[in-house]
């Protein structure tokens, strides 16, 4: 078993977001909105800090143009949804924000209607060109709302952007905001539970024709805080194209989607989802503790803390991911799934993930070319799992070189872990010029077969059972900087993993066409001179 029989399961119409406001006539162009919960009226014309409106009722009501703002005072809360209407333009976004000194303004959405794709506390529906800033947005009914298999529960969100209008939309970014207490479902009535919890971004069929038309381009999720939510941190899934979850039409997937510098902790489920566009980065976002709830007997009762599907073109790097709990399945910080094509991994952290620093989802629909390299790994996999775990066959092309693993004494971390297949193999991919200092005691398992390249690694410590032949491999100490047995937090705190330039690693690994030019550190790969072993490369 592996993610497909969570992704591919998790189709669910996403369909009924009920009744709309009526919408009024919209003012100019570029005018300013203020509500003010406390000295606003809705009778106010509402574009002067003065006569401010007064409920997100009144927002909802008008249909804003280009170039518009809506700034809620600071230090206000508004226990009613947020979803205004109108598009803007290409360099003339609309704008929601803050006025005034004081905390952020709340939007509290305990009060909404749940169940389908509804239930955000911010709502934005089939609109282009929204800039999202500086709020504070919370959606907790105070009950439990995770769900079963006989009783599901509703889908919520913190900030959600829907797209089934049958038109691409463009232009979205939700931008430094903290959404904190989402008691979203794991279990859903109508909804896929992935699609609820903190952000969440969704392009849905129309009129149950799934022909692409729904996309998005331009999607930015940057710099927001989000705590204590379910079931997802972050969500981006584009529904609205391919039959099915395998059928694919590649040209019809959203595009250019960036997911940048958010912080997440305490997430009931998966940190980030990235599944069905092309063109994406996520990059420089932290994930504290993900996978604090499952339910057993459901289509998705395991984690990771974040991970790409039905993609093209996708690169994760410099994330730190800890702290994600294994739950019957996965567990792992970094997860390339199925149909995800041409992807790379790499310059991460990943430290006391349950599952393992990474899962590579192979399977008969599977995609190909997975490159994961320049990748730190400390005490992972110490549950179940394996640092490096393949699961249901190999991703063709498959590239995992110059990483560097790090298991403490007393650990029972499988560096290589195959799950759910024999290990035979005749689809390409290589295993090169890894550092793995191995004080545990797990066994390596890793594929076999004409595919299989092993080559150039540096195997230090404890040789347990099963550990690849490798007619390149040193075993001697690679002389790390200053290990340290308790990972340490932080991109920038890992240097004592790095080598010493004495150590034998250095100037000893297979040279790899396409390197990336640099190395975790952002010292540079020369495409000449034979690389060091790892993801130090000592000047």
């Amino acid at each position: 078993m592996g993610r497909n029989h969570r992704i591919g399961s998790a189709l669910a119409a996403l369909m009924g977001m009920g009744a709309l406001f009526a919408a009024t006539p919209a003012f100019a162009l570029n005018t300013t909105y203020y509500v003010d919960a406390t000295a606003g009226a809705d009778g106010n014309p509402g574009t002067s800090q003065a006569a401010p409106w007064k409920t997100l009722a009144k927002v909802n009501a008008t249909t804003f143009s280009a170039g518009d703002k809506i700034l809620l005072r600071a230090g206000q809360q508004w226990v009613e949804q947020l979803n205004p209407k109108g598009s803007g333009v290409s360099g003339n976004p609309i704008t929601i924000g803050s006025y005034g000194e004081g905390p952020r303004p709340i939007i509290d959405g305990r009060n909404v209607a749940g169940g389908g794709a509804g239930g955000a506390a911010v709502l934005l529906k089939s609109v282009s060109y929204w800039t999202v800033s500086g709020l504070e947005v919370t959606n907790d009914t105070g009950k439990n709302n995770v769900g079963t298999v006989m009783r599901p529960g509703s889908n919520r969100s913190g900030i959600m952007v829907y797209n089934a209008s049958g038109k691409l939309r463009s232009g979205i970014i939700i931008r430094d905001n903290y959404v904190r207490d989402v008691n979203g479902c794991f279990v859903c009535s109508g909804a896929n539970p992935q699609t609820n919890g903190g952000i969440a971004v969704i392009a849905d069929v129309m009129n149950g024709l799934s022909n692409g038309g729904s996309s998005f381009d331009g999607v930015q999720v940057l710099d927001n805080v989000i705590e204590r939510v379910g079931r997802t941190g972050i969500a981006f899934n584009d529904y609205s194209t391919g039959i099915l979850f395998y059928i694919v039409n590649q040209a019809m997937l959203s595009k250019n989607v960036t997911i940048a510098g958010n912080r997440l902790k305490d997430i009931e489920g998966d940190g980030i989802i990235l599944s069905g566009s092309i063109n994406n980065l996520i990059e420089r976002n932290r994930i504290d503790t993900a996978g604090l709830v499952t339910v057993a007997g459901t289509t998705q009762p395991g984690t990771v803390g974040m991970f790409i599907a039905k993609t093209t073109n996708s690169i994760m790097q410099f994330n730190e991911v800890s702290g994600v709990r294994h739950n019957v399945v996965d567990g792992q910080a970094y997860d390339v799934d199925l149909m995800a094509y041409n992807s790379i991994v790499q310059y991460n952290y990943s430290h006391d993930n349950e599952g393992g620093m990474i899962l590579l989802m192979g399977g008969n629909f599977s995609g190909s070319n997975a490159t994961v390299r320049y990748n730190l790994s400390v005490n992972d996999a110490f549950v179940t799992n394996g640092v490096f775990t393949l699961s249901s066959g190999l991703l063709s092309g498959s590239k995992i070189y110059n990483n560097t693993v790090y298991i403490a004494p007393g650990l029972t971390s499988r560096p290589t872990f195959q799950l759910g297949w024999d290990g035979d193999n005749n689809n390409t991919w290589s295993f090169q010029n890894n550092v793995i200092v191995n004080h545990g005691t797990g066994a390596w398992e890793q594929p076999k077969g004409s595919g299989t390249t092993i080559s150039h690694n540096l195997i230090f410590g404890n040789h347990t059972a099963r550990e690849p032949a490798d007619a390149y491999k040193i075993t001697a100490d690679p002389q790390m900087i200053a290990p340290l047995a308790v990972a340490p937090e932080g991109l920038d705190a890992v240097a004592g993993y790095g080598l010493l330039p004495s150590s034998p690693a250095v100037g000893a690994g297979a040279f790899i066409t396409d390197n990336g030019a640099r190395d975790y550190f952002g010292n540079p790969v020369s495409p000449a001179v034979a690389p060091t072993r790892g993801f130090h490369q000592p000047n």
